[in-house]
């Protein structure tokens, strides 16, 4: 059997060197299930600040934090479909601060950089390239559909 090969555009990243992800960072349902996925991360940490606020004790604190991290974790995985954040993150809470943000966010800003400068790069590789392609296809049509 023959097979086709070409580009889909899926690129694999190494996060921190611990794990691997694959996606198209041009991809508009990949784009889709990150913005949920931010915006879901993002009311699970004020949900769960809420709720550390009415609590009473350091024990019902780390509990809470243990539940918000198993929470956002689920969130963090089912954006990649794998299991990451175990990898990444090891035992270290989803909300360790690290350069002035939460950890998750980090991962996340770093993901939007990619969106963000494939989406750019692909409309300046797309036209000349369809431009190409329409000048090559309008000889065909021009010599077959006389």
């Amino acid at each position: 059997m023959k097979e086709l090969n070409f580009d889909s555009g899926v690129v694999s990243y190494s996060l921190n060197g611990k794990c691997e992800v694959s996606f198209n960072p041009a991809d508009r349902v990949f784009a889709e299930r990150f913005y949920n996925a931010v915006d879901e991360m993002g009311k699970l940490q004020d949900e769960y600040a809420k709720k550390a606020e009415a609590l009473q004790g350091p024990e019902s604190a780390f509990e809470l934090a243990r539940e918000r991290d198993v929470e956002m974790s689920k969130v963090l995985d089912g954006l990649f479909n794998a299991p990451v954040c175990e990898a990444v993150f090891g035992s270290m809470s989803l909300c360790a601060f690290a350069s002035g943000f939460p950890i998750w966010l980090n991962l996340m800003l770093s993901i939007l950089d990619e969106i963000e400068a494939n989406i750019g790069d692909i409309q300046k590789q797309a036209d000349p390239r369809i431009a190409k392609y329409k000048e090559k296809y309008a000889k065909y049509a021009a010599k077959f559909h006389k």
